[in-house]
């Protein structure tokens, strides 16, 4: 059998794939199917679906960075260039669609991958991985639905079924016998109660002769998306679900501290965007839609959901947790990750707590101490995370997280940018004022405890009150991103206007290093980070020294490109190029809040012959104490 040959730069030793079959590296395989096809596979599919596992088999193979910005440094980014013989190299060499795989994968890795493609040796036998049934009856489905035995996979599925006739097949992957049974367990609820509708489908999918070395494995979702491809044109389904709350599926940045899982684009509206133009691509313009219905949901909407169409029993059956190495048969949950938080405080939030008992977690959520700094780390961060986004203003909410509002815009074209920036901001101040009600309560019907210091200084509500700076509603975690005064909320109305209204006003800017990288946030729009950010960082001396000499604006200096260049250690070119880079990342803030391009170069300016300045006009701001 021919491998796949994977390079890793810097002189690594290549990695070398084989998919299932003999001497396999990596298998993928699912459990038999109790169903006869309705169309077989078509070669091109079974090729999207070797190149899936091939990427998700490199991706768990190799370790990144640490669990902290800090740590991850260069060695977050992986390098991979993968040769892999397919069925049709013709198709995958195409420009347009080396390009889409190439953007989805980067996009939802945030790796640096390439491929190229060889022609697979035409007697290697198929290794097919689905078994199906072919005496057993035809299942034709409507929907496929990508379920993770998670509360809003089950949620999802259990909202569809209930409220419509569609036939539905959960595809299911079976990360470990611990999650297989509670898999097996929902599924079988849905199959009872739905009887003839519901086709579950579980796929495994691991190395051989050891655990996954890497444990955010970013790529599941394209591993899985392609599968969800290839069941729904076997099955004859028009669209494949993702059923995430939005909170989850927007993943904005809790802090520079935390990093982990919490940076999954599992199902980012642009990871969903880019993964459904490959698979358009690869059925030549038809395939199955790629949806997520709970896009603009809390996990608290989700949690109410399943209460309210009669299976709020099933809850304790679901799984959020990820450390599946923590879990027994008592503590199903470890409570310490972001999924046990997500998890913990929206069934407080939605009146769920006696169907989500506290014994289920390892460390009590709320109340147990946390032994570990990463515990205590996590807790503190994503309480603070969301107490601050309830009350946080439009500015500031535009300026912390612009670069993360600018990839979710790009997860929806055709939408009106100020109308989307409203309802993005929406959800994320009611899922923050879901997370305050939860503390208030906690701490108003623990008063007496906390006053005779009865809860374990480590418990995340001891944590919460004694962080004075958690109750403040502007986010700290980006000290060079807000004033150091607090705006006002903007006013709105029905029409949804702009979160920065006067585009014409000056330029409000903080310049700040941090973790050794320049930065440069603009208010009202976003962040600029490295060398971009460097150059504008440099100008920053002439500028000081015309504006305290009271210099117009007509006579402040421009800098000639030479003389930046080697203050800069760096080239003519290379100063041209940054300086493009900020201009075009201000220019795409501009166009996501105002939705327009800028009628002139933001921030930097140049005149022929003479270099470049930083604008006369623009305000500069003090840094945010922490």
């Amino acid at each position: 059998m021919t491998d796949a040959l994977v390079s890793l730069g810097d002189g690594c030793e290549p990695l070398r794939i084989r998919l299932n079959g003999a001497d396999a590296t990596f298998r993928l395989r699912a459990d038999r199917i109790s169903a006869a096809l309705v169309r077989p596979i078509e070669p091109r599919l079974q090729d999207l679906l070797d190149i899936a596992a091939h990427v998700f088999a490199a991706d768990s193979s190799v370790p990144r960075g640490g669990p902290t910005r800090r740590d991850m440094g260069e060695e977050w980014h992986r390098q991979f260039d993968f040769h892999i013989p397919v069925r049709d190299p013709a198709f995958w060499s195409r420009p347009e669609v080396a390009a889409a795989l190439t953007d989805a994968v980067t996009f939802l890795t945030d790796d640096i991958v390439g491929f190229s493609f060889c022609a697979r040796a035409a007697d290697e036998p198929e290794q097919p991985f689905l078994d199906f049934d072919e005496k057993g009856a035809a299942f034709a489905a409507d929907e496929v639905l990508l379920f993770s035995g998670g509360l809003d996979s089950f949620a999802g599925a259990l909202e569809m079924l209930n409220t419509s006739d569609k036939h539905v097949v959960l595809v299911t992957h079976r990360s470990s016998q611990k999650a297989a049974t509670r898999q097996r367990k929902l599924g079988d609820y849905l199959r009872n109660r739905f009887p003839g509708r519901v086709l579950q489908i579980h796929v495994a999918a691991n190395r051989v002769g050891g655990e996954a070395r890497e444990a955010t494995q970013r790529s599941r979702s394209f591993l899985f998306a392609a599968l969800g491809q290839v069941v729904a044109r076997m099955f004859g389904a028009h669209q494949q679900n993702f059923f995430e709350n939005g909170i989850i599926g927007h993943n904005l940045s809790l802090s520079p501290q935390v990093v982990g899982t919490m940076a999954t684009r599992t199902t980012h509206p642009l990871a969903l965007r880019k993964l459904e133009h490959l698979m358009m691509l690869v059925g030549d313009g038809s395939g199955a839609a790629i949806r997520n219905p709970y896009q603009w949901l809390t996990k608290t909407d989700v949690v109410r959901r399943i209460a309210e169409h009669d299976a709020a029993d099933q809850i304790r059956h679901a799984v959020s947790c990820t450390s599946i190495r923590e879990q027994n048969t008592l503590h199903t949950h470890c409570g310490a990750c972001s999924q046990c938080l997500d998890r913990r405080f929206a069934m407080l939030a939605a009146g769920l707590a006696a169907e989500d008992p506290s014994e289920m977690y390892g460390t009590d959520v709320l109340f147990g101490p946390r032994e570990k700094d990463r515990s205590r780390t996590m807790a503190l961060e994503w309480t603070r995370h969301a107490v601050r986004l309830a009350g946080i203003d439009d500015r500031a909410f535009m300026s912390t997280f612009g670069q993360e509002l600018m990839r979710i815009a790009g997860g929806y074209p055709d939408q009106r940018r100020a109308d989307l920036m409203r309802r993005i901001l929406d959800l994320h101040r009611r899922h923050g004022g879901l997370v305050v009600a939860v503390l208030e309560r906690a701490i108003r019907d623990n008063a007496d405890r906390l006053a005779r210091h009865e809860l374990p200084d480590s418990a995340l509500v001891r944590l919460h009150v004694a962080d004075a700076a958690a109750v403040s509603p502007v986010l700290p975690a980006d000290p060079c991103a807000t004033p150091q005064r607090r705006q006002p909320p903007a006013q709105t109305s029905g029409d949804a206007p702009d979160l920065v209204p006067d585009q014409d006003r000056p330029l409000e800017v903080t310049f700040g290093i941090e973790n050794g990288r320049h930065v440069i946030s603009v208010l009202g729009l976003g962040r600029v980070e490295g060398a971009p950010a460097r150059t504008a960082h440099e100008l920053r001396s002439e500028f000081d020294e015309d504006r305290q000499a009271g210099l117009p604006r007509a006579e402040h200096r421009y800098v000639q490109t030479g003389a930046l260049a080697t203050r800069l250690e760096t080239s003519k070119d290379a100063v041209a190029q940054h300086v493009g880079r900020c201009r075009k990342e201000l220019a795409q803030y501009h166009e996501l809040v105002f939705g327009s391009p800028p009628p002139r170069h933001l921030l930097i300016e140049n005149k022929p012959g003479r270099g470049y300045r930083l604008d006369p006009d623009i305000r500069i701001l003090s840094r945010e104490p922490r």
